[in-house]
């Protein structure tokens, strides 16, 4: 079983694959480069202020460009050829991190840190966009368990590469190194070509801002889009909590200190990746859906368990069961989006699903503090697993509805057809509201006429 779950992986060696394997590495190059810069800015900071305070400004910068930005230019990743768009995101990159060297103020860092916040707000959604460009259909679930697991393992080597790196070379040589990372990522993607996207897309007519609203009402509208924001949702307000409550929990609960908190994220960390790996198995037998659905079980379960463990032992096998639970969720989420979503809206959805479940991490940050000081963080876990198992309960009904309008659906289209051929001549109710429809559409273009040749005259007597 173990050799079927890694076989599905082979995908990077099959030839017709190449792009897919390109963008594969660009992204563990830039993560990789992206999580070490982070935490070693998170490093630097702090050694030079000794202020709480700058940390979370510094978090904060890093935060709202993605939040503000993943609503506000969604559509340009579309409209605009995405392989430039991700080519100019690893430059801005490239450039933000190559100046953090000479900057030394608080207020200067954590600027350039917003500035980084803003280019890389460009490349993970053209990058999750473009997955199902390069790969034929039947990889495209080995391709996103494979792309995430790259960048979960980033996730978990950028804090250990930062801390040895900001103590052996310091943390102006970490940026420059991360600098060159975003130039290869940069060639990488210009290797490519024009593959990354099926054609840009010309909507004559439409401004910006109309293709924003556009993009969220297809997500507010579209029940497949809704659904998966809903359950984003519910399962990110419990993340937070999680996140927030996990050192208190590993330390002062456990009793552990520092090295036990270490253990414990390694452990979760682990289990993300596993979850990824595994997901494949999942998804054929569940489906994506249902997979997805699963993978909130197995997260609160993970979660229920460290949070009435006794030590860090049992604790350890709780958070690589909710890692696994996570790591599962996270590759679903992707595949049910490209599903959903065609490719000349893809990257927007992406971004502005994003943007909007950043804004539930922000609201979930900053109530899961006040929560943890008051209950503890036992509790706080057990009601994020609490708000995981509601996520489940949400994720059910919503496949329930989804499932009664698609039969409502195939029933009502015989209906209309039989409607159609029994009563579609001149007196049928049918007819006059097609007439109606007809009459409308030419008294409006003979208004756009009228008012085009009003303007006409209005120029020729000028």
């Amino acid at each position: 079983m173990v050799g079927k779950l890694f076989a599905q992986f082979a995908i990077v060696r099959v030839p017709e694959h190449r792009a897919y394997r390109d963008l594969l590495v660009a992204r563990l190059i830039s993560a990789l480069g992206t999580w070490t810069a982070f935490f070693a800015v998170r490093i630097a900071l702090y050694e030079q202020t000794q202020s709480a305070l700058w940390v979370s400004i510094l978090l904060f910068s890093e935060l709202v460009p993605g939040v503000i930005l993943g609503i506000a230019v969604g559509p340009l990743i579309d409209r605009w050829p995405r392989q430039r768009m991700m080519v100019l995101s690893d430059l801005g990159g490239a450039v933000t991190f190559g100046a953090l060297p000479f900057v030394h103020s608080p207020a200067g860092i954590c600027a350039l840190s917003a500035a980084a916040g803003f280019a890389a707000a460009f490349f993970r959604p053209g990058c999750y966009a473009s997955i199902p460009n390069l790969v034929a259909e039947d990889s495209l679930v080995a391709a996103n368990a494979l792309m995430q697991g790259v960048e979960n393992l980033a996730t978990l080597m950028g804090p250990v590469l930062a801390g040895v790196g900001v103590l052996l070379l310091g943390a102006g040589t970490v940026y420059g190194v991360n600098a060159v990372s975003f130039v290869v990522s940069a060639l990488l993607i210009v290797r490519i070509g024009s593959r990354l996207q099926a054609s840009v897309p010309a909507r004559i007519g439409q401004t910006h801002w109309k293709e924003v609203r556009a993009g969220l009402s297809l997500v507010r509208h579209d029940l497949h889009l809704s659904s998966i924001f809903l359950i984003w949702s519910w399962a990110t307000l419990a993340y937070t909590g999680v996140n927030v409550a996990e050192i208190v929990l590993a330390r002062d609960a456990y009793g552990t200190g520092n090295v036990g908190f270490g253990i414990f994220v390694a452990f979760s960390a682990l289990g993300i990746l596993l979850g990824n790996i595994g997901s494949m198995w999942f998804i054929e037998r569940l489906g994506v859906f249902g997979a997805y659905r699963a993978s909130f079980l197995i997260t609160a379960a993970g979660v229920a368990l460290s949070a009435v463990s006794p030590g860090l032992a049992l604790g350890s096998v709780g958070a690589v069961i909710f890692g696994a639970g996570n790591g599962i969720g996270l590759v679903c989420n992707v595949t049910l989006i490209q599903q959903t979503v065609t490719d000349d809206r893809r990257g927007q959805i992406f971004a502005v699903l994003g943007s909007l479940v950043q804004m539930f991490t922000l609201v979930g940050t900053l109530a899961a503090g006040p929560v943890t000081e008051a209950i503890g963080p036992r509790l706080t876990w057990g009601l994020s697993a609490a708000l995981l198992v509601l996520g489940y309960v949400n994720a059910v009904v919503l496949t329930a509805v989804r499932t009664r309008r698609g039969r409502a659906a195939s029933a009502a289209q015989p209906a209309a057809a039989q409607a159609a051929a029994d009563g579609g001549g001149p007196g049928s109710p049918a007819s006059a509201f097609e007439r109606i429809a007809t009459l409308m559409d030419e008294i409006e273009s003979t208004r756009e006429d009228e008012k085009r040749r009003r303007i006409s005259r209005r120029r020729s007597r000028g």
